[in-house]
C-alpha cells in the first residue's frame, strides 16, 4: 500500500495532458497576437538610384535596365517608419569590370543600427553593366527650316552659333550619328528672331541617336528675313587636281555649259565670281577623255538648273629628244672666190 502511494505524485502531471498542451499553445498564440498588435511587422519599399563606382577612364558605362534599385525594408512598424530612402545607398563596383557586358552584384549600404532590427532585401541583386570605349567627334549643325513666315517675298537665313558641336559617348552610338540638326518652324514669323535650341544627333535613317552627350547642349539660332534672293551667272572652272603621268600633258580642255546661274542673297552673290567643279583626277589618263563632273556649290547659294557639266580634256604625249643620236653638224656658208680683175 505504501508503494502505490509513492507513485501517485509522479503520475499527477499527466492528468489532463491534452488540455494543458492546448492551454499552452493558446497562451503562446495569444502572446504573439498581442505582440503583433502592439508591435506589428511591416514592409516598406524604396527606390534607390544605383551608383556606378570606380568606372575605368575613357570608357562609357551603360547600366542595362532600370537605373534604380527596389529595396524592401522589413521590421517592426516603429523602426520601419523611421527609415528614409536617403539612408540607403545602392552601388556597383566597376573596378574589375571588363569591356563588354558584365553581371555584377549590387551592394547595399545602410546605418549599422538597422542590422539588429531590420531586414533589407533587393529585388534585383545582380545587374548588367556594359563597358564600351568612349569616342568623340565634331559635327556641323544643320538647320532645317519649315513653315512660311507672315512676310511675303522674303528669304529666311538661319545661322547657328556655334556652327558645330561635339558628340561624345559610346563608340557604337557615336558611329551611328550622320548629322546634327535643328528644326525650326517659321510659321507666323514677322521679323528677325533669336533663340536657344538643343540640336539633335540623327542617324542615316533620320532617327534620333540617344545615349550621347552634346557639347554645348544648346546653340543660339539667329533667323533673319531678307529680301527675295537675286540671281547671278558665273563661269564654270574645271578643277584639275591630278595631272596625267609623264610624259603626257594636257594641251586643251573645255567645259559645257560654260556658265551656271546661282541664286542667293545679294551680299553673298557679290562674293562669288566663279564656280568650280568637283576635283577631277587625270592621274591614269593617257588619251583624250570626256566625263560628267558635278558642280561644287558655294555655301549660302543655290544652283539653278543642272548640277553636272561635261568636261573634255585633250592629252598629248610630249616628244623627248633622243640623247644617243648625234646632233647634225652646223651648216657653214660657202666662201666666195675672188674674180679676176678684182684686185
Amino acid at each position: 500500500m505504501a508503494r502505490l502511494t509513492g507513485t501517485l505524485p509522479s503520475m499527477r502531471w499527466r492528468e489532463n495532458l491534452l488540455e494543458k498542451i492546448g492551454a499552452l499553445v493558446t497562451a503562446v498564440l495569444l502572446a504573439l497576437y498581442v505582440q503583433s498588435q502592439l508591435h506589428p511587422v511591416i514592409e516598406r519599399t524604396y527606390e534607390v538610384p544605383i551608383e556606378l563606382l570606380n568606372a575605368p577612364p575613357n570608357y562609357e558605362v551603360r547600366l542595362e535596365g532600370a537605373p534604380r534599385a527596389r529595396v524592401i525594408v522589413r521590421g517592426v512598424r516603429e523602426v520601419v517608419e523611421q527609415t528614409r530612402a536617403e539612408q540607403i545607398r545602392a552601388s556597383v563596383d566597376l573596378s574589375r569590370a571588363k569591356p563588354g557586358e558584365n553581371r555584377l552584384a549590387l551592394k547595399l549600404d545602410y546605418p549599422v543600427e538597422w542590422r539588429e532590427s531590420l531586414t533589407l532585401t533587393v529585388e534585383r541583386p545582380v545587374v548588367r553593366v556594359t563597358l564600351e570605349p568612349r569616342l568623340s567627334r565634331q559635327f556641323p549643325v544643320r538647320v532645317n527650316l519649315t513653315g512660311t513666315p507672315d512676310l511675303q517675298e522674303v528669304l529666311a537665313e538661319a545661322v547657328p552659333e556655334p556652327s558645330s558641336v561635339r558628340i561624345t559617348g559610346a563608340a557604337s552610338q557615336v558611329r551611328r550619328v550622320r548629322s546634327v540638326q535643328i528644326n525650326f518652324d517659321m510659321t507666323g514669323l514677322q521679323g528677325d528672331f533669336e533663340l536657344e535650341l538643343a540640336p539633335t544627333p540623327m542617324d542615316e535613317r533620320g532617327e534620333p541617336v540617344m545615349g550621347v552627350q552634346i557639347t554645348p547642349a544648346e546653340v543660339r539660332l539667329k533667323v533673319r528675313l531678307i529680301p527675295q534672293p537675286t540671281s547671278k551667272t558665273v563661269p564654270i572652272s574645271p578643277r584639275l587636281d591630278d595631272l596625267p603621268p609623264f610624259p603626257y600633258r594636257v594641251i586643251w580642255f573645255s567645259v559645257e555649259p560654260v556658265s551656271v546661274q546661282l541664286r542667293g542673297s545679294p551680299a553673298r552673290l557679290a562674293q562669288i565670281n566663279v564656280i568650280e567643279t568637283a576635283p577631277i583626277s587625270l592621274r591614269n589618263k593617257t588619251s583624250d577623255t570626256e566625263m560628267r563632273v558635278p558642280l561644287k556649290p558655294p555655301p549660302g547659294v543655290e544652283i539653278l538648273g543642272a548640277r553636272e557639266v561635261t568636261v573634255r580634256v585633250r592629252i598629248q604625249r610630249e616628244v623627248q629628244p633622243d640623247p644617243s643620236r648625234p646632233k647634225p653638224p652646223a651648216e657653214t656658208e660657202p666662201q666666195s672666190t675672188p674674180k679676176e680683175g678684182d684686185a
